[in-house]
């Protein structure tokens, strides 16, 4: 574990037990790089692996390390209770077995494959009949979405607060100060993406039109959510369905990984006005396009499970791994867009993955998925489950493959 993630550590303990238990922070070489952010628990699950592997340390600064994270609960009784542990964040990419929600845990419309035996919608074939036409792309450059995970968050990285231009209703960031990397880069399409995960602070901070201002950040507008919460956005937004932008996207190691363990995120230009569906908590929908049978933000659409994925002539290895997601999680409508569907991913200029996948270009064309063979989900269940009530948000189930 290098110097910066102890350091991390003791910026959150020094939140946690306050300014006279802990020390400064320092190196010691007798800690291995073990540990990994639960994000569920905020700081928790970091400060007692660490309080555990501290239990070797011979050196001083070790020791005293290991007491600072003991004085602020590490090793107690308790102190995890309802985390969920495990996993490996490495390169901010999901876990490698899958069955950690390393953010949002409490949305289990995110994290839940569609169940066995889910109802369709009565509208679902004249609906999936006006998705199928057009075109599906995956926005991949201009307008895809940066994403800065937990685990690029150091002591180091400058905090800043985020300017809102838009004049509509009271700052969701009040008060908020976002860490913003020197290096983050920006998507230089007009809807300008950018979701930034804090573990320090428990939030995900979901900016639209974003842009750099001084050492900073200023967009037109935004939302903050929980890292360990549902996903949803009540006070603001930064799509429009009030998903959080940070949810549902196609990363790059994903696809490098051939595996997506989420539900997906596409706009429409048919989006039906004035209906909203769970997990959306508001709408933007204005039927663009002027469809006969529009579908309403927060509506999950699934592709036919029957359909051999891999038997599809000239289906790149992008395309499969996309496809299968949809079988298996699904997809929600969650924007106004100028493509039938566009599913929103990872800004990753300096990633091959896409194109090592056959996703080459900004605006990648997915035209070998069967999209005749959609189906349209009567709720976000398929009426399996109850939808949660805003406040009694979802539980993590448990593995989600």
């Amino acid at each position: 574990m290098g110097v910066s993630a102890i350091a991390t550590v003791l910026a959150v303990v020094t939140v946690a037990a306050g300014p006279a238990v802990v020390r400064p922070a320092v190196a010691t070489t007798d800690v291995p790089a073990v540990v990994g952010v639960a994000a569920s628990c905020g700081w928790r699950q970091t400060a007692s692996e660490l309080h555990d592997v501290l239990a070797r340390a011979t050196d001083a600064a070790g020791v005293r390390l290991r007491e600072s994270l003991a004085a602020a609960g590490a090793g107690s009784a308790g102190f995890l209770d309802g985390c969920v542990t495990g996993g490996d964040r490495r390169g901010g990419g999901l876990p490698d077995d899958g069955c950690e929600r390393p953010f949002f845990p409490r949305a289990d419309w995110l994290w839940d494959p569609v169940p066995a035996g889910a109802t369709l919608d009565p509208e679902s074939s004249a609906m999936t009949a006006e998705l199928a036409s057009g075109d599906h792309i995956l926005n991949t450059g201009e307008f895809g979405v940066t994403l800065v995970d937990a685990d690029e968050i150091t002591t180091s990285t400058p905090r800043s607060a985020v300017s809102l231009s838009a004049d509509w209703g009271p700052d969701p960031l009040a008060g908020l100060t976002v860490p913003v990397p020197a290096s983050l880069r920006i998507p230089p399409g007009s809807d300008g993406h950018v979701a930034i995960a804090d573990a320090a602070t428990d939030t995900v901070v979901n900016l639209w039109v974003a842009r750099k201002s001084g050492d900073g950040l200023a967009a037109n507008w935004g939302a903050a959510t929980a890292l360990g919460g549902d996903g949803r956005e009540h006070d603001g937004s930064s799509t429009g369905a009030g998903i959080a932008r940070y949810a549902a996207v196609v990363r790059a190691s994903e696809i490098a990984d051939g595996h997506i363990p989420h539900a997906l995120f596409f706009s429409t230009n048919m989006v039906k006005p004035d209906e909203v569906r769970y997990p959306a908590t508001k709408t933007d929908g204005s039927n663009m396009d002027g469809a006969g049978s529009p579908i309403p933000e927060g509506a999950r659409v699934q592709l036919d499970p029957g359909v051999d994925v891999d038997a599809i002539p000239g289906i790149s290895d992008g395309e499969k791994t996309i496809a299968k997601t949809l079988q298996t999680y699904g997809a929600y409508v969650g924007d106004n867009g100028g493509a039938r569907m566009a599913f929103i991913a990872e800004y990753a200029p300096d990633s091959d993955a896409y194109a090592q996948a056959g996703l080459s270009g900004d605006f990648v064309a997915l035209g070998a998925i069967p999209w005749e063979r959609l189906q349209v989900l009567s709720d976000w269940s398929g009426g399996t489950a109850a939808t949660p009530g805003d406040e009694t948000p979802t539980t993590s189930t448990g593995c989600t493959r």
